[in-house]
């Protein structure tokens, strides 16, 4: 080695560089996506060919020796050790329960024959769905003739119902895998989850920042499409079927299917809507990025920082907008869950003192029922905080001691 020539540190890292569209550059580390601009792109691809920053430099040539230096240093090079470190953590996703179900191949292969729905014209077979789907919501509830059924009737038509969740989520899942498969990328694995007692399930869709942006809001909005048209699906068959049974079973699924719905395409959640909003912003990072907007609104701004311009942009509109709403839902969501979490222990505490004055008959065992699936829900929700509040105390006892 030439002892006036620094060697290319890049060359240690087995990394690889995407130009997904016009003016999008993605980096892939460890399995991570990053959103780069073009002059690193032009950097790290270089850095892959050669072995000293000197001739990097010579084939960039609008860069200083010591400013590329700088680039790598403090630009590069700790997204790769940030990375690692992530790697070996495990991640805490939210679910308690967790498992992948069909393999790379086997989703692929099940979502092939739904590929022909993502073509071009599926921005306007979405929008025409959307509206169809509004137009018949109001007009479906006044087909079921009869609500009145038995309890234990109902009761059954609400498992019922509840199970059917999962072939939603199944289809949900296959149309995601069929709209990355047409946009030329093959989905890592299906698995289920559950969070508390609501299942979950999830497509991993890692590689899909290496296609376009059009074609990555198509991928996030492709499972919804896939429950729009099994919406239709049951309208029809709400209209054909006359059976009080079927109908009230038929028509949960279809309640429950409009709530998925709706609910994936809040973007204040990790959810569909989210990634929609976060490709057509161009910010991958949306909630980090809300988070240090509102983190900038709220602290004291250093006097000898040097003025900038206003952004009165659409996207940072759209940005502030979007802080203010996540910010007023997290604290309703707080709220309501404290005022359930309450209400529920009041409740319980309640039963517990009259049981003794109770008669067993089936409306006593109902409500008995509900008081420990309420329990078993809080504690399943307040899991992961009542794990990170016990860390904290055991930190505390420790320091103490010491």
């Amino acid at each position: 080695m030439n002892p006036l020539q620094t060697e290319n540190s890049l060359l240690n890292y087995d990394y690889t560089i995407t130009c997904a569209s016009n003016n999008e550059f993605v980096l892939s580390y460890e399995g991570r996506y990053f959103k780069i601009g073009e002059f690193m792109y032009q950097i790290l691809r270089e850095g892959q060919q050669a072995k000293y920053l000197e001739e990097v430099q010579a084939r960039l040539g609008n860069v200083s020796l010591a400013g590329l230096k700088e680039i790598i240093d403090t630009k590069i090079l700790p997204i790769f050790k940030t990375t690692e470190s992530k790697a070996s953590a495990a991640p805490d996703d939210g679910f308690w329960y967790k498992k992948q179900i069909l393999s790379s191949r086997q989703s692929t292969t099940l979502a092939k024959p739904l590929s022909f729905l993502f073509g071009k014209s599926f921005y306007f077979l979405f929008l025409l769905l959307t509206g169809v789907n509004m137009a018949l919501y109001s007009r479906t509830h006044s087909i079921v003739a009869n609500d009145d059924l038995p309890l234990g009737t109902e009761i059954l038509t609400w498992v019922a119902s509840y199970f059917s969740l999962f072939f939603i989520m199944f289809v949900h899942e296959l149309g995601h895998t069929a709209a990355a498969y047409k946009s030329g990328i093959n989905a890592r694995s299906i698995g289920l989850g559950f969070y508390t007692i609501m299942p979950a399930m999830y497509t991993d869709l890692t590689d899909v920042w290496t296609v376009s942006k059009s074609n990555r809001i198509k991928i996030n909005l492709a499972g919804i499409y896939i429950q729009l048209i099994i919406n239709v699906v049951l309208v029809a068959a709400l209209h054909t079927i006359s059976n009080d049974f079927a109908q009230s079973f038929v028509w949960k699924i279809y309640l429950f299917n409009s709530i998925l719905m709706v609910a994936n395409l809040v973007p204040l959640l990790k959810l569909d809507g989210y990634w929609v909003l976060s490709d057509f912003l161009g910010v991958p990072n949306l909630i980090q990025t809300s988070n240090q907007l509102l983190l900038n609104a709220v602290t004291k701004k250093d006097p000898f920082e040097e003025e900038k311009p206003r952004d009165y942009s659409f996207k940072k509109i759209l940005l502030v907008v979007y802080t203010i709403i996540r910010v007023s839902f997290i604290a309703f969501v707080t709220f309501m869950a404290f005022a359930f979490i309450y209400a529920s222990i009041l409740k319980t505490i309640a039963l517990i003192r009259y049981i003794p004055y109770l008669s067993f008959n089936f409306e006593t065992a109902i409500e008995v029922l509900k008081r420990i699936v309420t329990i078993v829900i809080i504690s399943l929700f307040t899991r992961k905080y009542r794990k990170l509040f016990s860390n904290v105390i055991l930190k505390r006892v420790k320091w103490y001691r010491a």
